[in-house]
């Protein structure tokens, strides 16, 4: 766990609340992603819910603005895939939804059965269960967490509404271990409205929101404030623990991950438009990460603003924004290391400090293709995948004149491909040529790569005029600034021997 964030804990245990603040961080750039399938096209409503450490994301998608469905990302297959809804669901008067996915990629959400019924869900290899917190009328899962030896299926963050017990206590956030059936509660006081927690970590921390009543002995003031759940006993939540209270900029603040890092994600209410704005950091401090092109007024069928959702190891938001034509996206923002310079040929260049197998992301604004290369004394690369949200989401990946299908999200690990001490260069080939027409995603290409051992990499990414990087029968001459003229599916096939270039 982040250093700095478990002396913020203990300073938070000793406090009534603790305020944070912003301060500048890394960089992030943020990938619209939409919905798509051949089939339909492209939704005209996305919003991502969860990511996990594996590549893999779930959301929630509408063709109609009245049908919803429940989608995932799965890297391996580079397509989007909908989750069928359970035996006897119509997905309208009765549905059920996913938000949260863990590394095993497992789903949690919950379901709404007309007229008044909610339960928490699983899904699990194409099997669905439910719970529901005894003495409650609704129940919702928000995230679910990583297996251990402990809780060998992982634990359930949500929260209940409609206390039949205590009814002064309409609602109230628990931990569900599916193993055992149990229950502990999230124990949060003096709120009225919803309490959501969401997103935890393998420490057993967790994060949330909750409306404060501003009567508590703390004190602390009416209104959203964000909350972080530390177990007694590491990594056994279960067992109990404490609630301590945060804001940032001393705005209502709502959380809605952390990860094993100790990294934050959050929104916060602008004090001046009171719009929802995306913040991640630590107990050291916050940054904003701004979303590009977000509606500043409020439409008829979109909330504007941003808001994340999910949280991972590498830094990585999910989450949903509304734009200024008042439709509805999903996006992922990417804490990158942004170029220190070129090179006379045009090539980005960068100097980050890299430590082994540890993922760094480096960025440009998306090119057809681009050639990577270590510097002078860097180490090789162990590894790269590429982002989510460019084009098609398929790639071509040349390494010692070798092609290997790539496709968003998926992990290639240079060691596992024969290449036992990395390698110090390859080329990502056949990018959509759509890209680089897409007003958002054409400005950030995240690439995350890792490293054999520690260092500094002070290596290339360099733009290339055609799609496979070779100007020799491709209509293309760079001395005099032509550019590719291949489809990308002719560029695959050259580069991967599966068909001709005619």
């Amino acid at each position: 766990m982040n250093h700095i964030l478990r002396r913020g804990m203990r300073l938070s245990a000793m406090a009534a609340a603790i305020a944070l603040s912003s301060q500048a961080m890394a960089a992030y750039v943020v990938n619209r992603i939409d919905y798509f399938d051949a089939a339909h096209g492209t939704a005209n409503f996305t919003q991502l819910w969860g990511n996990n450490n594996n590549g893999q994301v779930v959301g929630v998608a509408s063709y109609d603005n009245v049908t919803f469905f429940t989608f995932t990302y799965d890297p391996t297959t580079g397509t989007f895939t909908r989750l069928l809804q359970p035996a006897g669901f119509d997905g309208i008067n009765n549905a059920a939804s996913g938000i949260g996915i863990n590394d095993a990629g497992v789903i949690t959400g919950g379901t709404f059965e007309a007229p008044s019924t909610a339960r928490g869900m699983i899904y699990n290899s194409g099997a669905y269960s439910f719970f529901s917190r005894p003495g409650w009328d609704q129940s919702t899962g928000r995230t679910i967490s990583n297996p251990t030896a402990a809780f060998p299926q992982g634990l359930v963050v949500g929260y209940s509404t409609g206390n039949t017990i205590d009814p002064n206590n309409a609602d109230g956030g628990f931990l569900y271990n599916p193993a055992t059936s149990a229950f502990t509660a999230i124990p949060t006081s003096h709120t009225i409205g919803t309490t959501i927690p969401q997103g935890s970590n393998t420490a057993g921390q967790s994060v949330g929101s909750a409306i404060l009543d501003g009567t508590s002995s703390l004190p602390l003031a009416f209104g959203a404030w964000g909350f972080l759940f530390t177990p007694t006993i590491l990594n056994n939540p279960m067992a109990g623990g404490s609630v301590s209270y945060f804001r940032i900029n001393n705005q209502p603040t709502h959380a809605r991950g952390i990860n094993d890092n100790g990294v934050l994600a959050a929104w916060v209410t602008d004090p001046v438009t009171h719009l929802p704005r995306v913040y991640v950091g630590t107990s050291a401090g916050f940054q904003e990460i701004v979303v590009p092109n977000t509606a500043t007024v409020a439409c008829a069928t979109a909330s504007a603003g941003a808001f994340p959702e999910g949280l991972n190891n590498a830094g990585q938001v999910t989450g949903i924004y509304a734009d200024t034509a008042c439709q509805t996206h999903g996006f992922i923002a990417t804490p990158a290391s942004l170029p220190t310079g070129t090179t006379s040929s045009g090539a980005f260049t960068f100097s980050v400090d890299v430590v082994p197998n540890v993922p760094i992301f480096i960025d440009a604004a998306v090119a057809l293709a681009y050639d990577y290369k270590t510097g002078k004394k860097d180490p090789n690369f162990a590894s790269v995948r590429l982002p989510l949200g460019i084009g098609n989401n398929k790639f071509v990946l040349v390494v010692n004149e070798k092609a290997y299908d790539l496709n968003a999200g998926q992990l290639f690990d240079f060691r596992a491909h024969g290449y036992r001490k990395g390698v110090d260069s390859f080329r990502v080939a056949c990018i959509d040529p759509a890209a680089m027409l897409d007003p958002v995603n054409s400005l950030a290409f995240p690439t995350e790569v890792s490293f054999v051992a520690a260092g500094k990499f002070t290596g290339t990414q360099q733009p290339l005029t055609s799609g496979t990087g070779k100007g020799e029968g491709e209509g293309d001459d760079h001395e005099h600034g032509k550019t590719s003229t291949l489809t990308q599916e002719q560029c695959r096939a050259k580069l991967l021997n599966k068909g001709n270039d005619d």
